[in-house]
């Protein structure tokens, strides 16, 4: 064998093997592109799917905010509906005539007297000294209110309020409720 065939021979060998190197270089190329293209559209896929839960919570989040926030409005102008119903109340007693408002007066003092029988009242309109006078009662002073009286026992140690203003404020949540439940068929 001649020297030249032995460097044929070795230069066909070494360009086989740099094929053959060539190949598998070309071919691990491939699979790591194709592994970096898998982890790419699964690390896609998972940003995609914590995108939507991020935005699937910050809608409920809004949501939740409005349905709050529309709750709050609503409960407010129910309560200024009840709140006129109130002022509604109070100026209709304000303006109750004198002969209802008399036999109301006389009734509720007729009551009160059984527990102070020696008092005195605190008026808050002209028909009340009428009626004190019909009942035996003097009249003391003058309190600001939409009316009714104060009967209080001449020691001082009683007090009855049989003013408008604070029967409406001791029966306020029950006439609330009737109120709301008329209105708005809720308690």
């Amino acid at each position: 064998m001649a020297l030249e065939e032995l460097i044929q021979r070795i230069k066909e060998e070494a360009e086989k093997e740099i094929e053959e190197i060539i190949q598998r270089a070309e071919e691990e190329a491939k699979r790591i592109i194709e592994e970096e293209k898998e982890k790419g559209r699964k690390e896609a896929e998972k940003i995609e799917k914590q995108g939507k839960k991020e935005a699937e919570r910050l809608k409920e989040k809004i949501l939740a905010s409005a349905r709050r926030k529309a709750k709050a409005y609503i409960i407010q102008a129910k309560e200024e509906i009840i709140n006129e119903c109130f002022n509604e109340i109070a100026n209709k007693l304000r303006k109750m005539d004198g002969k209802s408002y008399e036999k109301f007066m006389e009734k509720k003092l007729k009551e009160a007297i059984k527990e102070i029988e020696d008092g005195y009242i605190v008026s808050t309109r002209k028909e009340d000294e009428k009626i004190a006078k019909k009942l035996g009662l003097e009249v003391k002073g003058k309190t600001e209110g939409i009316g009714g009286v104060i009967l209080k026992s001449r020691d001082g140690r009683k007090e009855m309020d049989l003013t408008f203003d604070f029967m409406l404020e001791k029966e306020r949540e029950e006439i609330r409720i009737k109120i709301a439940e008329k209105l708005f068929g809720e308690k």
